[in-house]
């Protein structure tokens, strides 16, 4: 059971890939809170803002290896009179600590219940990217009694296969020494998003530690089948990199029209595999908005 855990390498790998992740999450608005919340797969970090905005809660879920500071430039256009939940994934590089394996779309919905349990949140929004995207979807479908709506920006495999081409790339810009291979590589999958420069960079630098020094074991992200998907019943944004490197855009977002009834469904023209800032700004608050004004009616 133990090399289903995910570890960090050793110390000196936790010590550098922590440092990295506290300077990135630094970027974080103000006030910023922090709860630990115990499941049966472990300890959870979250980071709250505005925990006490009357609004249907934001659940935010990071991208592999990227870490709740890749939401610092989305905070606070989400907490505008509404509290924010960032998980910190348990078996993902962070403060969270992974003490049973997660290894089936069955135990990630389940985790992510206990999770939502312990924070006593009866409805809320989920809304993840990369990753995080494929974890919303899969909860929307296996544990909906919460679920107000559902966000995803650009979820790998649950709606196209991975490109040859990306995890070709992947494991060789990794092969031999941290380098600007590794940087270049990097900085072509997420794309040009908009955040601020330094923010981007301490992102980037948690991520390339964290790809190094911590040892992922969690499930990868599954397809998810056709009936999986006509199975959402929230209201639904799905939204695709028009330029993403990690699947056809155009085939996921085919997908999703077919399959998830009555979702919005943007191609973002341009965008990468990361969030572009100013888009998500305008459209997902808005988004979220209108989901809550459908349930209160």
């Amino acid at each position: 059971m133990g090399t289903r855990i995910s570890s960090f390498a050793d110390d000196a790998a936790r010590t550098r890939v922590l440092g990295a992740y506290d300077k990135a999450m630094a970027y974080w608005p103000e006030p910023r809170g922090e709860r630990d919340v115990e499941t049966g797969f472990g300890t959870t970090r979250v980071h709250t803002f505005n925990p006490d905005g009357g609004g249907t809660p934001v659940v935010l879920l990071h991208g592999q290896n990227a870490g709740p500071a890749e939401w610092a430039p989305h905070v606070a256009a989400l907490g505008e009179g509404r509290p924010v939940f960032a998980v910190d994934r348990v078996g993902e590089p962070g403060h969270s600590t992974q003490t049973a394996p997660i290894v089936t779309q069955d135990a990630m919905a389940a985790w992510l219940e206990e999770v939502l349990a312990g924070l006593a949140l009866e409805r809320v929004h989920l809304v993840g990217h990369s990753y995080g995207g494929w974890v919303a979807l899969n909860h929307a479908v296996r544990a909906p009694g919460r679920v107000v709506s559902v966000t995803a920006y650009d979820p790998p495999r649950a709606l196209a296969p991975l490109k040859a081409g990306f995890v070709l790339g992947a494991v060789t810009s990794f092969l031999g020494k941290p380098g600007e291979r590794q940087r270049r590589w990097f900085a072509g999958l997420i794309g040009n998003t908009g955040a601020p420069a330094d923010m981007a960079e301490a992102g980037t630098d948690f991520s390339l530690k964290a790809l190094r020094g911590f040892r992922v074991r969690l499930l990868p992200p599954q397809r998810m089948t056709d009936e999986e998907l006509g199975a959402i019943a929230a209201p639904a944004l799905v939204a695709i990199g028009g330029a993403s490197r990690v699947h056809d855009p155009r085939r996921a977002a085919d997908r999703a029209r077919r399959t998830v009834k009555g979702a919005r469904v943007e191609v973002v023209p341009g965008a990468g595999h990361g969030i572009p800032v100013r888009w998500f700004n305008d459209l997902v608050p808005e988004f979220l908005q209108k989901a809550e004004s459908a349930v209160v009616g």
